[in-house]
């Protein structure tokens, strides 16, 4: 039997040119035969005053992450750094150090306490001036540093960068950022191969200092000004927001007859390749019955799994129209036809999506993700009691798939509310009846999530790590963080045998993020902590839902708990290769200068 796979990732990446239609001329006229004056003028409209949608006109440009580099030099290690060899880095990374006034820039660079190191980020389609992003720290390669642990990079400036004549040549900044390094060879927990200490990121370490433009292109038979300009204006009619002075703005601008810059949405922040696809599906020119018999067809594709998610997103560009329509698909048999129909709706900010979001948040882990973008975008406040509801689950992805969606929604509700560490991460303590879970973050901000009340740590371990740091239980049954530095004294921090307290403990002995995740890991190895403990622990935009299993009633085709990677690797192993190996595909676009 031919399996059918719809994947949850949005295929946006590999948009196809549009053909555009073809210009009518009268020809050739006969001197012989007499035409009515209006038979010699070609009346018929162009391409773009027919009734269309913007994808047939356009082309979405700037939709995959750009790529930027720097340069700059790692401090702090224990003696596993290098002195590197004459390179352009590192004519270049003395020439900033000599602009920023450091003292003896080469003696520095030659400490084994130093290492030059390289700077990476990706930059999304659509991100704004402030947001942050990860930095992607590596070791060049002819590098003779062991490891990067325990590293804190100086601030770095990211630009599109190329080597010209042996120089290393660099664009305009559009990244700066700093921060402590997590390597590798703890973020994957493995330390099989020696490169895995020599690179790492600093999570959320840097900040973006001008929007990244998100735009269409027009078609190269639609290239007009009139044609541009009415692209925009439909693109408005459905998208606007409201300024601080209260008007009205449209997130769409006619830049001229080539090209259309686009802002997010405020809805779509969170999920800007469905705002790309949404727009596409946006009617040009539709009179009221072209507008009803759309609406019609709209809701037949959603009424049918196969087409329900092109349904669903084609109901959602026409707006409040599409809700009556959009809301009979919630009582479909298909779990893909009232999923997709819940979330459309939940994106024009309708409640009635809330249960059906809910449950699939809960339990349906093929739209976890998906579900919680969505709930995210709702303003009811219902949702937020349904989100804290999901932090008592057994899934370890639905409860911090609610957690991370409530700290985007209400970053300062008692239920989730943070403690700043010193700055080197927010800790958060949560309430639940659920087995205690303790979550580490690898992505976008340094993190630590404590699921259930004073996670108890047994007082019979010792562990020893790198730069002194001891950690061991005492007779009283307490536990003491050590740390130990030559030519200093010893400091000394006695704790309550919990998780919590450890943390906080491990913290006042100077431990950065990389290295309290370290030292709770190796409580984790020797017994010291029986509660869970785990990394990202977020649900995946790219798993495989079969449409032929709901066909079966006795098919678990939906994992639960925390068995949803077994469950993935099974559906994966059937799925096709290409569809996969499309979907993991990156997609690294050039930077601003995208027309």
């Amino acid at each position: 039997m031919t399996t059918r796979a719809l994947s949850s990732r949005s295929r946006y990446a590999a948009i196809g040119l549009i053909a555009g239609g073809l210009l009518f001329s009268p020809g050739c006229v006969s001197w012989f035969h007499e035409e009515e004056p209006t038979a010699m003028i070609d009346t018929s409209p162009a391409d773009w005053e027919l009734s269309r949608v913007v994808g047939d006109l356009t082309v979405p440009v700037g939709i995959g992450p750009a790529k930027i580099q720097g340069i700059s030099m790692v401090v702090g290690l224990d003696n596993t750094g290098s002195d590197p060899p004459p390179s352009p880095l590192q004519e270049a990374l003395i020439n900033e150090m000599r602009i920023r006034k450091i003292a003896n820039p080469n003696t520095e660079l030659a400490s084994p306490r130093t290492s030059l190191a390289i700077a990476e980020a990706l930059i999304p389609a659509g991100a704004r001036a402030g947001d942050r992003v990860d930095i992607r720290v590596l070791t060049p390669r002819d590098s003779e540093t062991t490891s990067l642990a325990g590293g804190w990079m100086l601030e770095v400036a990211l630009s599109e960068s190329a080597v010209l004549e042996g120089r290393l040549r660099k664009g305009e900044t559009f990244v700066r950022g700093h921060g402590a390094i997590l390597t590798d060879d703890i973020r994957e927990g493995r330390d099989d191969s020696e490169l895995l200490p020599k690179r790492g990121v600093i999570l959320g370490g840097g900040v973006l200092k001008k929007d990244r433009p998100l735009g269409l292109a027009m078609g190269a038979n639609d290239v007009s000004i009139q044609a541009s300009a009415r692209v925009g204006q439909a693109i408005n009619g459905r998208f606007f927001s409201y300024q601080n002075g209260g008007g009205k703005t449209g997130v769409a601008n006619p830049v001229d007859d080539k090209k259309i810059e686009l802002r997010v949405h405020p809805k779509y922040y969170e999920n800007v390749p469905r705002f790309v696809r949404v727009v596409r599906y946006i009617p040009i020119g539709d009179t009221t019955e072209e507008r009803l018999q759309r609406i019609a067809n709209a809701e037949a594709e959603l009424l049918i799994p196969e087409s329900a998610e092109a349904g669903a997103m084609k109901l959602e560009a026409l707006g409040k129209d599409s809700l009556e329509s959009l809301k009979t698909g919630l009582v479909s048999k298909s779990p893909l036809v009232r999923f997709c129909a819940a979330e459309a709706l939940a994106y024009l900010d309708d409640a009635e999506a809330i249960p059906t979001l809910t449950e699939a948040a809960r339990s349906q882990s093929e739209f976890r993700h998906r579900a919680f973008l969505a709930m995210g975008t709702l303003d009811e406040l219902t949702v937020i009691d349904e989100l804290e509801g999901l932090l008592h689950c057994e899934s370890v992805e639905a409860r911090y798939g609610a957690f991370e969606t409530l700290l985007k929604k209400t970053g300062k509700a008692p239920v989730i509310r943070g403690v700043d560490m010193k700055g080197k991460f927010v800790f958060h303590s949560i309430r639940t009846n659920s087995p205690p879970l303790l979550h580490f973050r690898l992505t976008e901000r340094a993190e630590v999530v404590v699921f259930g009340d004073a996670i108890p740590v047994k007082s019979d371990a010792v562990v020893l790590m790198p730069k002194g740091l001891t950690i061991a239980g005492t007779p009283d049954g307490k536990i003491k963080v050590t740390r130990v530095v030559a030519g200093r004294e010893n400091r000394t921090f006695m704790c309550e045998p919990t998780v919590g307290e450890v943390i906080k403990g491990l913290v006042d002995a100077d431990s950065d993020y990389p290295e309290v995740m370290k030292a709770i890991y190796n409580l984790k190895s020797q017994g010291a902590i029986d509660a869970m403990v785990r990394s990202d622990a977020m649900a995946s935009n790219d798993r495989v839902y079969y449409l032929d299993r709901e066909d079966d009633e006795d098919s678990e085709f939906w994992s639960e708990g925390d068995s949803e990677e077994e469950a993935v690797a099974e559906d994966m192993a059937d799925a096709d290769p290409e569809e996969i190996a499309s979907s993991e595909k990156s997609d690294e676009k050039s930077w601003w200068q995208f027309w």
